[in-house]
């Protein structure tokens, strides 16, 4: 009996537990609305940057794990039927973009630039050669847009080149630009119309970058290199849409998307064609900042360690920019991209375009430009001092913003500039 007893005291204990555990239950469901309240958070979309002196290297860079792994796990996938076409969807962008448009400026005051001297490296040539700044801008000029385009918009190139360079200049940097020798009157006459006038932000000259066309919207620096000028911030480019290279399709078949991918990468594909591209953040409206290449985030490629961005895949295919749309039919993938190039600063195609429409040089420069001042420029008195001294090749290494320009219209041939 003594046995039995303990059984009993046993399943009566249990009872008084269970009994318990339900009143402190609905004692706490009695209370959820305050605990909703405790554990509520609110998430936003918003980034804020800021420029420091030193990077802490991510995880992304240490070389700690072996080939077979990724920083995501996958689960494991049920074989399905065979999607005939779908699209890739693009989550919502939070991008602050500004749209300006200054008055024209009565603004005509020039100076000689001829007595400073720059060294550059000619990507044509591939060399450092010294010029003066005339002749220097000039040939800028002549290579990226030629004469053919309303004066407005070669102005306002003369003066993005100009500050281009001296801002480099200033900071140590040797830029990297096109040079073309050769050019026109036309060129000669624009460039004097605005010769030594340059933009300045807070009293500084500015970076002057551009590129080639954009997806609408200009991009800020900060997205596209990490570091952020308040004057390289988004702005509206409306007359991007009728750039003869936006909405150029790139199709490539699955298996060639597959051969790229696996050649390149260290990643190996699954038979599931949806899950093969995913888009994870954007910014500007249309550029791809995040993705996953069959549900992975980090990949091997040239032997790093690397996070998937839209600008691997737009080297992988050798795609416009990273500002594109991805859809699949038939068993191939369409690659939609808009524009033409980083983005940062000045549109060319959107100059001209501006220029077509009745804006002044001015006018195009402080709106690709926030927040600056176009003023005459005072002498670089290094410059000078450079043309009086005899000219040595310099090993001087090349800007480390050079990407910043090369893709701009100089690279488009020239019969796309007559479309």
């Amino acid at each position: 009996m003594r046995i039995k007893s303990k059984k009993l005291v046993l399943v009566c204990s249990s009872m008084v537990t269970v009994a318990l555990l339900a009143v402190v239950g609905i004692t706490a469901l009695g209370k959820n609305e305050d605990i909703g309240e405790c554990v509520t958070s609110s998430v936003t979309d918003s980034v804020e940057y800021e420029i420091t002196h030193f990077r802490k290297a991510s995880l992304s860079e240490y070389d700690m794990l072996p080939d077979a792994q990724r920083l995501v796990t996958k689960q494991a996938k049920t074989k399905k039927a065979e999607i005939k076409s779908f699209s890739v969807g693009i989550p919502d962008d939070q991008t602050v973009v500004y749209e300006c448009e200054p008055d024209p400026l009565e603004f005509y005051e020039t100076r000689d630039i001829s007595d400073e001297f720059y060294t550059v490296y000619d990507e044509n040539a591939e060399e450092n050669v010294t010029l003066d700044a005339f002749d220097l801008v000039c040939r800028i000029v002549n290579n990226e847009i030629g004469d053919s385009w309303n004066n407005e918009a070669i102005k306002a190139q003369a003066v993005a080149a100009y500050n281009y360079v001296r801002f480099n200049d200033e900071i140590g940097n040797t830029a990297s630009v096109g040079l073309k020798s050769g050019y026109s009157a036309i060129i000669e006459d624009c460039v004097r119309a605005v010769s030594g006038q340059a933009l300045y932000c807070n009293g500084e000259i500015i970076n002057a970058v551009y590129s080639a066309s954009t997806a609408g919207f200009t991009t800020n620096s900060a997205d596209v290199w990490g570091t952020g000028f308040i004057y390289l911030r988004a702005v509206v480019s409306p007359f991007d849409e009728n750039d003869p290279y936006y909405g150029i399709e790139t199709v490539l078949t699955k298996e060639q998307v597959k051969s790229v991918i696996e050649s390149q990468t260290d990643i190996k594909l699954s038979d599931n064609v949806q899950e093969w591209f995913g888009i994870e953040s954007v910014y500007s409206r249309k550029y791809i900042a995040d993705m996953t290449i069959d549900g992975y985030t980090n990949c091997r490629i040239n032997g790093k360690y690397s996070r998937i961005t839209g600008r691997m895949i737009q080297n992988l295919f050798g795609l416009k920019n990273s500002a594109f749309d991805i859809r699949y039919e038939d068993g191939s993938f369409v690659f939609t991209t808009y524009g033409w190039g980083h983005g940062v600063g000045m549109s060319q195609w959107g100059a001209k375009l501006y220029a077509e429409a009745g804006y002044t040089y001015d006018q195009i420069l402080r709106h690709y430009y926030l927040e600056t001042v176009l003023s005459l420029s005072s002498v670089n008195e290094r410059a000078v001092e450079r043309g009086k001294t005899p000219q040595t090749e310099e090993n001087t290494d090349v800007s480390s913003l050079q990407e910043s320009k090369t893709d701009s219209v100089s690279e488009i041939s020239d019969s796309s500039l007559e479309e």
